[in-house]
């Protein structure tokens, strides 16, 4: 320091140097640690021996140069520290990392420091005096070691390979910070690797499945990663042999350390770290990877050698269950259902379906399709699958066909129109397929499955579909043996026994008859009573206008109150068979509460009930169907009236909480018994409210509005305090998602358009039905012309130019469905709409009219604002725009 030329720099001679700066030189000399001191607005640089080895090869420029030019890499962590020691402030910590790079690379090394103000004669602070002692060497063994005991906890814990590989390469990354962890698979034979994953600083970095040559994941060392040696490029910008390393550094690829994964001599694996800047890997730190990579791939074998034999122990036990499940039914839906979903699981297929013959009563055949891991709706628009490259083999009986990604199979995509799958098909890759050929050589025919993943079947999967098809066909076969002695057995003892059974359908019938009237007796008793007086009162010839108009009154009385009876009887029918669909829209319940009040008033005033109704000042908007959301209120504020002595209080409010709007209705009547109010909500149930049974109900109208709340994704609740103490009843309904105007729709209409009147035919045994139903719809301007039965339809010239045809199932000739098939085949008929008009309306009824050709299903009685928009669609005339 003293033959240093000091009058070059900032600082000048030493003769001129002021106490100050003297006594903090001094000390900093005397000092045994790292010290150095920056003085002044240059930071003029003094250090003492100690810290010569922190410099490494920055030493030579260091003394009596400015602080940051020697430290310019780390001065962006240290020059706001600095900022405050020279307002005064010292500051110092233990182990902060830096990033330097003193012997021609960056490494990262920790320090415990102190940064102290030096003050001038003039108690102004001129310098800054660091005091320091590195101690990289003690955090990177903490480092290593909690890393090790990291992995061990790693290795211990996981038992599935892929979280196992997942767990290990978060933590690589995390210890490499900045670099980024990668472990691929290799094909030595094709020098390959595919990219299983990667990882920086304990985050994924990038899509896996990804394939790169194996010299680019060694960067251009391959080879020795072949031979099983570590390959370690500490700065790719100073390996003089490697071809095209300005190539790496493009990629952001500074230095690498790639660990082999071997398996008796051969390399089945690599772990690989890509540093964005040069990186002194230090011997243990090589080492550490080497048997932590060394580690990790002994327990990823570990595990898939566990998990295959858990594999094969799951195999064996599903083919078992399969097996089990065939032998198991003879009845061949349940059958060809259960074959679909014991084949997906057994292949590990994310769908399934299986596509078979079937013949009809009058022995036609036709093909049927069961679906495993997807709905119906998946394929429903699809139509059937054609005799394409991909599809025909596996229908003419060939063996298993098997592809890693059907999207790249040469006989994929080679048919018009849609030349692959068609727009909205779910999302195949990996396909298997076989067909299911009898013991006759008769293609039953062909289950076949995907996966939106490429690779995910083997060959082993392929030889276990082949077998288990064998064994569906097997099963089948006996299955339709079955079914043909079972219905043979069956023509016999109708033969020998349809007098008996005859009888017995006919008792059954009547049973049922007496039951329905049992229930019905009562309710409908109290109005036919009324009526019966009334309708007597009218024969008298002495009845002036006034009893007339009582009675007239009376009867118009009743028979609403035995209308809302038979209404409420069909709601609950249809809720109960699914049929009611919810007309949605964003609606105001401040004014759906007030147009329920508005029907329910007539009610409450004849009554006598005082009636107070709290509504907020905003719009409360909830999405729903308003008809039935007033049917709800309508029917609480009816039972209110109906349930609380004459002269009562009625209270209806509105409130919202931001989440859900609330509807109470609360009354001052006869209450609800604890015992009772837990089943208030349930089908037929009813108390003795009040003693005058006069307006009594069938005990279905709470069951209703459960079910119409429900339908809204809503709840009701029943509060009491017991008899005589009044009823809340509450529903709660989810506010609105969108801030749509209350009235507006949420969803999407078809533009609007003109209709037009329509030829339409209907055939139904039932004349009365048929005639009634045509009178109503020309009513709306429609041409209707009906027939008793499928032959005189047929044979009708009349029906040419039919537009819409509504066709009853049970005709006597012969099934509406044959006869919707008839009438298609005939070209005069290609355009018209078809409509199934029957009393069944299960999945199954549902699935034999789509299968016949039918566009709609109605089920009797026919809902008329259902056929009116089949109707209007069907008649549609697009705007000229």
């Amino acid at each position: 320091m003293q033959r240093h030329p000091w009058e070059t720099t900032a600082v000048g001679p030493v003769a001129s140097w002021p106490f100050s700066l003297k006594l903090a030189v001094r000390t900093l000399l005397d000092c045994r640690l790292p010290m150095y001191l920056a003085w002044g607005e240059g930071n003029t640089q003094f250090f003492n021996d100690a810290y010569i080895p922190v410099l490494g090869d920055k030493f030579a420029t260091a003394l009596g140069n400015d602080t940051r030019v020697t430290w310019a890499e780390i001065w962006s962590v240290i020059g706001p520290m600095w900022e405050g020691v020279k307002r005064g402030e010292p500051v110092g910590s233990d182990n902060l990392a830096l990033t330097i790079n003193r012997y021609g690379y960056f490494e990262t090394c920790w320090f415990n420091y102190s940064y102290s103000p030096v003050y001038s004669e003039a108690r102004k602070v001129e310098g800054v005096l660091v005091t320091f002692v590195e101690t990289t060497s003690t955090v990177t063994e903490e480092r290593r070691q909690a890393f090790r005991l990291a992995l061990a906890d790693i290795l211990r814990r996981e038992t599935d390979a892929a979280a196992l590989m997942h767990a290990s390469g978060r933590l690589v990354s995390s210890y490499a910070a900045g670099a980024a962890a990668i472990y691929a698979t290799v094909d030595p034979a094709a020098q390959a690797a595919v990219i299983r994953g990667q990882w920086r600083d304990g985050a994924p970095d990038g899509e896996p499945g990804r394939t790169l040559p194996l010299e680019m994941l060694g960067i251009g060392r391959g080879a020795r990663l072949l031979r099983g040696e570590t390959v370690c490029v500490p700065d790719v910008a100073r390996e003089a042999d490697l071809p095209g390393f300005d190539a790496w550094l493009a990629q952001g690829i500074a230095s690498v350390l790639a660990v082999p994964m071997m398996e008796g001599g051969r390399l089945e694996a690599v772990l690989a770290l890509h540093g964005p800047v040069g990186q002194r890997w230090e011997p243990a730190e090589v080492h550490m990877l080497e048997d932590s990579a060394r580690r990790t791939w002994e327990a990823l074998r570990r595990i898939r050698a566990e998990q295959a034999l858990r594999d094969e122990t799951r195999i064996l036990e599903l083919v078992k269950e399969a097996t089990e499940k065939l032998a198991s039914t003879l009845d061949l839906e349940p059958l060809v259902q259960a074959i679909t979903d014991a084949a997906t699981q057994l292949t590990g297929a994310e769908f399934g379906s299986f596509f078979y013959n079937n013949t009809d009563s009058n022995g036609d055949n036709y093909l049927l399709y069961t679906l495993s891991g997807a709905p119906r709706e998946a394929f429903q628009n699809f139509g059937q699958p054609r005799a394409t490259k991909v599809f025909g083999p596996t229908f003419r009986g060939s063996a298993p066909i098997r592809s890693d990604d059907i999207t790249r199979d040469p006989r994929y995509g080679s048919m018009a129109p849609h030349h692959g799958m068609p727009p909205g098909h779910l999302p195949v890759r990996s396909y298997l397929a076989a067909s299911v050929v009898s013991r006759s050589g008769e293609v039953i025919g062909g289950l076949f499955f995907g996966h939106s993943t490429p690779g995910m079947f083997s060959a082993r999967t392929e030889e276990l579909i082949g077998t288990f098809a064998g064994q569906a066909a097997i099963a089948i076969d006996n299955a339709r043996l079955y079914d043909m002695a079972q219905k043979a057995a069956q023509e016999r003892e109708s033969l020998l026994a349809s007098e008996r059974a005859a009888r017995a359908e006919a008792e059954r019938h009547n049973k049922m008859k007496d039951e329905f009237l049992a229930m019905l007796a009562h309710e409908l008793r109290n109005p036919l009573a009324p009526i019966t007086s009334a309708a007597q009162l009218l024969r008298l010839p002495e009845v002036n206008e006034g009893l007339r108009l009582k009675a007239s009154n009376i009867i118009s009385r009743q028979v609403r109150h035995m209308t809302e009876l038979v209404d409420d009887l069909l709601d609950v029918s249809r809720v109960t068979r699914g049929l009611i669909k919810l007309e949605t829209e964003v609606l105001d319940l401040n004014k759906v509460a007030m147009a329920a009040v508005e029907q329910a008033r007539p009610h409450i005033e004849e009554r006598r009930h005082a009636l107070v109704v709290d509504l907020p000042p905003q719009q409360v908007a909830v999405e729903g169907d308003r008809t039935r959301l007033i049917q709800v209120l309508v029917n609480l504020l009816n039972n209110a009236a109906k349930y609380t002595p004459a002269g009562g209080r009625i209270a209806l409010s509105v409130t919202s909480d931001g989440a859900a709007a609330e509807v109470s209705v609360r009354d001052n009547g006869s209450g609800i018994d604890a015992q009772l109010l837990p089943h208030i909500f349930d089908l037929f149930t009813q108390a003795d409210r009040a003693p005058d049974r006069s307006q009594g109900g069938l005990g279905i109208g709470l069951a209703l509005v459960k079910s119409i709340v429900r339908m809204h994704e809503g709840t009701v609740a029943a509060f009491s305090g017991g008899a005589q103490q009044g009823t809340t009843m509450t529903v709660t309904l989810p506010l609105a998602a969108a801030p749509a105007r209350a009235g507006q729709t949420p969803r999407a209409h078809l533009a609007a358009g003109e209709t037009r009147p329509l030829l339409v035919t209907i055939v139904d045994d039932n004349l009365d039905a048929g005639q009634s139903l045509a009178v109503l719809l020309r009513a709306h301007g429609h041409t209707v012309q009906v027939f008793e039965d499928a032959s005189s339809t047929l044979r009708a010239p009349e029906t040419e130019g039919t537009e819409v045809f509504i066709l009853d199932i049970g005709l006597p000739d012969m099934t509406g469905y044959e006869l919707a098939r008839r009438l298609r085949r005939l070209p005069v008929h290609g355009g018209a709409v078809f409509v199934a008009l029957t009393g069944y309306g299960q999945e199954r009824d549902r699935e034999l009219s789509r299968q016949a050709g039918f566009d709609h299903h109605l089920v009797k009685p026919v809902d008329i604002a259902k056929l009116a928009q089949i109707l209007a669609r069907a008649g549609t005339v697009p705007n000229a725009a």
